[in-house]
């Protein structure tokens, strides 16, 4: 397996420089949406332990790393702007030696302000102080409290913030996630390495699918795939053989594959922070029984036809659902896996018995990224050039359902593609996985 620079080469992608300016242009932009005397503050993730003294791998909030381009722990991030300046702060770790020995270098604070080309950094134990002095006459703080991390500060912060008067607290996801929905060209980059390294994995699956072998060993095969090209998973896989496809969050990853079955697999790596999500659904022994294709041909008809509907100008999030939703609940009654008129089915939501979630969800620096599906009005959001999307309908059958037809019964389909919007209509980064 080449080393990575070899297969970005390969792929005909640019690695891109440490994107210092944009990391300016976000913290303006999100300076820019924030009211005068008001301030924001994120935190970064914490190290967390697993067990006894052993600690998960770090993963970076990321939202502050969006903002910040800083991988270390116990970290924060504070924009303050006033009527007559925004500054930006950072506060990180000090450096010391006796530490970095044992679990790697440290920045400092001073490493850290020169990373994210940000004006004044502190030791991060010096936040609640600075806090203090810094709040003084601020209206209004953007922090999100309700985090996993640091719940401890959190309120101590909390209990700062209600000293210094300021009663409008708002969570930053309602600033950033706007922001974040747009990748800018930077981050479209790093998503096209993700998506590219993710589908050349599904593809190895593929090829080493047989029956009689086991789950894991598939997961095994794509997940060092992912290592062996400087990625980690974005998401726990799923490798879902036979029934296990019905388990839309399967993660047992333990069952064994077998003939005339199929195999649900739901994988995408992460490069960078940035995350590729792809499912693919195939036959392990190469071949669909006669129920298995009518499925496949349906959901795939229908992810063909969504992402059709992506391309359209000004289409919104919500249209690509019900294009899905259409062709699925059509396909269903032709099949008399549903009865009733059309109508009915469509008003009545009888397709949920066998498609139970939405047809996508934005995708980025989290796989499920942040970012509203409704415009300010409570309209579904319009597609607009740099958005990403999954498309990803699904048909579920329980193998218990006794009210289907026996042959339909424990079949699970998905079939699943990452979709920028550009100005000219879409494009699908993941097409090079097969299906």
């Amino acid at each position: 397996m080449p080393p990575f620079g070899v297969l970005a080469i390969v792929l005909g992608l640019k690695m891109p420089d440490t994107p210092i300016a944009k990391l300016k242009v976000r913290r303006q932009k999100l300076a820019d949406l924030m009211p005068v005397n008001s301030a924001a503050l994120i935190l970064s993730a914490q190290q967390m332990h697993r067990n006894s003294d052993v600690e998960h791998k770090f993963r970076q909030n990321s939202s502050f790393w969006y903002l910040t381009g800083f991988n270390e722990p116990d970290s924060a991030l504070l924009i303050i702007k006033t009527e007559k300046e925004t500054v930006n702060y950072i506060f990180a770790r000090p450096k010391e030696k006796e530490k970095e020995i044992w679990t790697g270098y440290r920045s400092g604070p001073a490493g850290a302000a020169e990373i994210g080309g940000i004006e004044q950094s502190f030791l991060f134990s010096e936040l609640k102080p600075q806090l203090e002095k810094l709040l003084g006459g601020l209206q209004h703080i953007y922090f999100d409290f309700g985090s996993e991390n640091y719940i401890s500060l959190g309120i101590e912060i909390l209990d700062l913030v209600r000293q210094k008067r300021i009663y409008q607290i708002t969570s930053t996801q309602n600033l950033l996630g706007e922001l974040r929905l747009f990748k800018d060209d930077w981050e479209i980059a790093q998503i096209k390495v993700a998506t590219q390294i993710a589908a050349k994995a599904h593809n190895l699956a593929r090829e080493a699918c047989k029956a009689g072998e086991y789950e894991y060993y598939l997961e095994g095969l794509m997940e060092g795939f992912f290592r062996q090209n400087n990625c980690n998973w974005a998401y726990p896989s799923i490798v879902a053989a036979g029934q296990n496809a019905t388990i839309l969050h399967y993660t047992n990853n333990n069952g064994i594959l077998k003939d005339q079955e199929l195999i649900l697999i739901d994988a995408g790596c992460e490069y960078n922070y940035y995350a590729a999500d792809i499912t693919r659904t195939f036959p392990v022994n190469g071949k669909f029984t006669t129920a298995q294709k009518e499925i496949y041909d349906l959901v795939l008809k229908a992810e063909l036809a969504a992402i059709e509907q992506s391309k359209i100008k000004n289409a919104t999030f919500d249209q690509i659902h019900e294009k899905a939703v259409w062709i699925l609940s059509n396909g269903l009654k032709d099949l008399k896996l549903l009865t009733g008129s059309f109508d009915e089915i469509l008003e009545e939501k009888k397709y949920r018995k066998f498609y139970m979630h939405r047809t996508g969800h934005w995708l980025g620096l989290d796989v499920h990224d942040i970012g509203a599906y409704q415009e300010s009005d409570g309209k579904s959001k319009v597609l607009k050039p740099g958005m990403l999307m999954t498309i990803e309908p699904g048909l579920y059958f329980d193998p218990e359902n006794s009210s289907i037809n026996e042959a339909f019964r424990g079949i699970g389909i998905r079939i699943e593609d990452d979709i920028l919007i550009t100005e000219i209509g879409c494009e699908n980064l993941t097409e090079l996985a097969i299906k």
